[in-house]
């Protein structure tokens, strides 16, 4: 028969839909743990979720007492399958876009940082311009007039009035030591000397602020999206250690105070170093989501939710089956307690009708199962038309007759009256 064959066909594709679809949700799971756990941890919790999650949603129908308990362990076990499903797609799917976009955020956040260190030098270089340009201006005074002319300049720059302080202090000790005041003429002579070392001083300074513009410069330029969270981080950290703070006390008169601290890569994680971090990213993502991770949340919930209704969908036909087997089992019981045990041949007569009886209930059971699907899927496309006198009300002469039975009889003599009308003709 062609029944039973469907019924079976159709039955075993349930049992080996759901059991690939369980051993790919074992693997999600599996790949999802083994970020967080070492492998045979992995390995022993996703074995142990998926038969949790089969043998409940296989038996689930069945469980007459403390339902309770075991819908909630199945909840429990199915949102821990989802969720380390999702850990396994959403490490998969950005493995290539994590990189990019936390890379690309750590970038943003240094280089203002960068830039801050930058225009201290750059103010610091500004005044360092005007310095030197005074100190050339009191040279070619001093090498110009001479009698120590620079003594009776003065600056608003705190540089170059310390300079010109330093020069009175010399023409004073000169003096102390002389015996007689200085009267130096035109051309080379102590204070030119004297302003001469406090510009190679200065020249020097100036290189050094110099060359920490260069490499301030070129460190925002290598701040981007290709450049890896950890090299940026080591980037702004020699920037912030070779600011050079003498120099610029010099120039300046003062170090600076207000210095910012190169950003923590605490919360720019690529890729994870330990099951705690990758914990923090998984987490994280959720947090904040973003397309990647809701499509890595829906597959995961999609994949579970597949096997949980199929195995309850092949739950359901194993009920039904195993409820005509029992009704069999018990009226073989029956029958073999009432049977003679003395005689052979009636022993073997009952047994060879009791295996028959349940071979035909198998059978049965499995086109039960198919008609009642067609039942379902053909419910709602029939519809009877039932005519004025199927719906009369019930009455005491005797019970209420069925539609379908109302219709049988309507429609034998709507033909009754067909072959009237034609012996008539």
């Amino acid at each position: 028969m062609t029944f039973p064959k469907v019924t079976q066909t159709t039955t075993a594709m349930i049992y080996f839909g759901t059991f690939l679809v369980s051993v790919l949700s074992f693997f999600t799971t599996f790949s999802g743990m083994l970020i967080l756990l070492s492998w045979p941890l992995a390995l022993l919790g996703a074995l142990g979720l998926q038969i949790a999650l089969l043998g409940l949603a296989w038996n689930l129908m069945k469980v007459k007492s403390n339902r309770l308990t075991y819908v909630t362990v199945f909840i429990v076990a199915a949102s821990f399958s989802v969720f380390f499903s999702y850990a396994n797609f959403n490490f998969s799917l950005k493995a290539n876009t994590r990189g990019h976009k936390v890379r690309g955020e750590y970038a943003e956040l240094a280089r203002p940082i960068v830039r801050q260190y930058s225009a201290i030098a750059k103010e610091t270089q500004f005044k360092g311009t005007y310095q030197v340009e005074r100190l050339n201006q009191l040279i070619e005074m001093e090498k110009r007039n001479g009698w120590a002319t620079v003594v009776d300049e003065g600056s608003q720059d705190a540089f170059v009035q310390s300079v010109i302080d330093g020069a009175r202090r010399t023409v004073d000790s000169w003096q102390q030591k002389q015996g007689y005041d200085y009267h130096q003429g035109a051309g080379e002579g102590i204070i030119v000397n004297y302003l001469n070392t406090w510009q190679q001083q200065l020249g020097q300074s100036m290189t050094a602020v110099d060359d920490y513009l260069r490499f301030t410069d070129s460190a925002v330029m290598a701040l981007s999206g290709a450049t890896p969270v950890e090299e940026q981080h080591e980037l702004v950290n020699q920037v912030a250690m070779r600011l050079p703070v003498g120099e610029i006390r010099q120039i300046t008169g003062q170090a600076p105070t207000t210095l910012p601290e190169p950003p923590s890569t605490a919360a720019y994680i690529e890729k994870p170093m330990n099951s705690q971090e990758a914990l923090m990213l998984v987490i994280g993502d959720l947090q904040e989501m973003d397309r990647l991770t809701f499509f890595s949340l829906m597959f995961a919930i999609a994949v579970d939710l597949i096997v949980i209704v199929m195995a309850f969908a092949g739950s359901r036909t194993t009920d039904e089956i195993d409820y005509l087997f029992s009704r069999v089992q018990k009226d073989s019981y029956r029958r073999t307690r009432k049977m003679p045990l003395g005689d052979p041949y009636e022993m073997s007569r009952s047994l060879d009708k009791n295996l028959e009886r349940m071979q035909i209930a198998s059978r049965y059971g499995l086109a039960l199962s198919k008609a009642r699907q067609e039942f379902e899927r053909n419910k709602k496309a029939i519809t009877l038309h039932r005519g004025p006198e199927a719906v009369a009300e019930p009455t005491e002469s005797g019970p209420l007759e069925s539609p379908v039975s109302k219709w049988v009889k309507l429609d034998a003599t709507h033909s009754r009256l067909k072959r009237a009308v034609t012996s008539r003709d």
